[in-house]
């Protein structure tokens, strides 16, 4: 009942991370996909997102990213890849099908064939725990982490935390960009914060209706 991550394909199908596997509903039947009856590395599941060509990338707790095409599962870890981490808490894939990589180990883009890693000691990420990645309209990585938000247009690098900004809270766990924008970030302790380039908007328990 531990639901984790949710991805939508192009038809319509959903699929449904959990703690005891991945699970996919068509809005009558269910399958489940798990280490006994698939090549699901770890059923912990994470993180989900799902490509141009339909693939699924399925981030794990301890057996690091699986791809799963419909038919072949293939397997990245810290083995037999450049991935930094096992531990993968999102994915989130730009219009050049890069695979950008949200591990406790820091961040890793994927090109289908090479890896980068992006860290505290070569980079401008705050914290090497990623949580959160959305990408805006600009092609704008914008990287949630437990030191704050961060954001990455491919060369420089932007930090958004609670002394520089009106982030409330630096423990950053999911973002979300509307139609018009406006970055959308959920906090650990701090409430839903609104940040439209400029301005900052705050929403918790005492200034809304957020529960």
């Amino acid at each position: 009942n531990y639901v984790s991550a949710i991805a939508i394909d192009a038809s319509g199908n959903k699929w449904i991370g959990t703690y005891g596997g991945l699970a996919v509903f068509d809005g009558t039947n269910w399958a489940v996909y798990d280490t006994t009856s698939s090549g699901l590395p770890d059923n912990y599941v994470l993180a989900i997102a799902i490509d141009d060509l339909g693939n699924k990338w399925i981030g794990t707790y301890e057996g690091g990213l699986a791809k799963f095409d419909g038919t072949n599962w293939t397997v990245c870890n810290t083995t037999n890849s450049g991935l930094p981490s096992n531990d993968v808490r999102a994915i989130a894939i730009d219009n050049l099908s890069n695979k950008w990589i949200g591990t406790d180990g820091g961040l890793a883009k994927f090109d289908g064939i090479n890896w980068v890693v992006y860290n505290t000691t070569n980079s401008g990420l705050p914290d090497n725990e990623v949580y959160a990645i959305a990408i805006d309209d600009l092609g704008n990585k914008w990287i949630g982490t437990y030191g704050g938000l961060a954001v990455f247009d491919g060369i420089n690098w932007a930090v958004y935390n609670t002394t520089s900004s009106g982030l409330p809270d630096n423990y950053v766990r999911v973002i979300a960009i509307d139609d018009l924008g406006n970055k959308w970030i959920g906090t650990y302790r701090g409430g839903l914060a609104k940040f439209d380039g400029t301005n900052w908007a705050v929403y918790d328990t005492t200034s809304s209706g957020l529960p």
